[in-house]
């Protein structure tokens, strides 16, 4: 019995205890962001015609790239690696994603599959799920957005309209991100953070004249008034750190920015140089990256024939030397 509960386990439980290995301190970003592959990114049709046809969504590229500034990207997909991987390579051949699990990263309970966040091997204070399936999320619900299945719809635009929330999680740097998410449950949440803001935006222009004319000189008391307008209490804002060649914090609040503002001028800034970058380099990556894959190939095909005549050369005088002594 003991060993069929572990051939049923086997079945039902992700196939590594931590999915992902341990942040690197250099690289680590403050937030991981979990996003769903089927009906999320791309739409899988079968027709009499033209047989299986897939269809990525509209904003894609631009969804990836851009967070990738902000957050460690997992793709967390329910299909088979065999099936998913070549789609992905294809979908994302730069890598901007930094880890991709599938579906032998999940959990079978009840006759559904789960994603089960507690195997990440992460802080769940600092992780996101964004997928289409509330079934898939059922284990962390309080750490998910789940947004309507995507059905090809070219002219779709609620993926990108996700992005000012998610940028404002990080530009606010809150320690808790289920509590940003509980402050938002049944709401849709771009529809809700835009209002959340154009109110924010009125309070604080509010704030600023009162500001400029108590104190002409100063903009520090401004902060405080962005968090409170959202419902919210903003933590160790990362947009506080100075950017080399840019106006200062002060400069641009005075001038009518929000932190928000100046964490998507930064962000959008930070894009633009990362798409040149591709655009210039990106063929070259692509080689270089195809040459290194050849040559593990070959390195490790070299070891298996080396491995392979060191078996049978050992073997071969001994039969021999058993056919003499007969």
């Amino acid at each position: 019995m003991a060993r069929l509960g572990d051939t049923v386990s086997y079945y039902q439980e992700p196939a590594f205890e931590k999915l992902l290995p341990d942040p690197e301190p250099m690289t680590e970003r403050p937030y991981t962001l979990c996003i769903s592959l089927e009906d999320m990114l791309v739409h899988s049709e079968w027709t009499r015609e033209h047989g299986w046809r897939v269809a990525k969504r509209p904003g894609v590229d631009y969804f990836i790239r851009y967070l990738s500034q902000y957050y460690e990207l997992v793709l967390f997909t329910s299909v088979p690696y065999g099936i998913a991987e070549p789609l992905w390579r294809k979908m994302d051949p730069f890598r901007f994603v930094t880890w991709p699990l599938f579906r032998e990263a999940t959990k079978y309970k009840d006759g559904k599959i789960v994603k089960d966040l507690s195997y990440l091997n992460r802080d769940l204070s600092k992780v996101i799920i964004i997928d289409t399936d509330p079934d898939h999320v059922s284990a962390q619900p309080e750490n998910a957005i789940v947004l309507p299945k995507w059905t090809g719809d070219p002219k779709d635009k609620e993926l990108v309209a996700l992005i000012p929330f998610l940028e404002y999680i990080h530009t606010m740097q809150y320690p808790d991100v289920r509590v940003v998410l509980k402050s938002f449950e049944g709401k849709k949440i771009p529809e809700e953070f835009a209002r959340r803001e154009a109110l924010a935006r009125k309070k604080f222009q509010e704030r600023l004249k009162a500001e400029k004319r108590q104190h002409p000189h100063k903009g520090q008391g401004l902060f405080g008034a962005v968090g409170g307008a959202f419902g919210l209490k903003p933590s160790k804002m990362s947009v506080m750190q100075p950017v080399d060649g840019e106006e200062s914090i002060t400069e641009a609040l005075a001038q009518g920015k929000m932190l928000q503002d100046i964490a998507r001028e930064r962000g959008q800034r930070q894009y633009e140089r990362l798409e040149k970058m591709v655009q210039e380099n990106g063929e070259q990556w692509l080689k270089e990256e195809a040459e290194a894959q050849e040559k593990a190939q070959a390195e490790m095909m070299a070891s298996m024939k080396t491995s392979f005549t060191s078996w049978f050369g050992n073997s071969a005088p001994a039969e021999k030397k058993g056919e003499k002594q007969a």
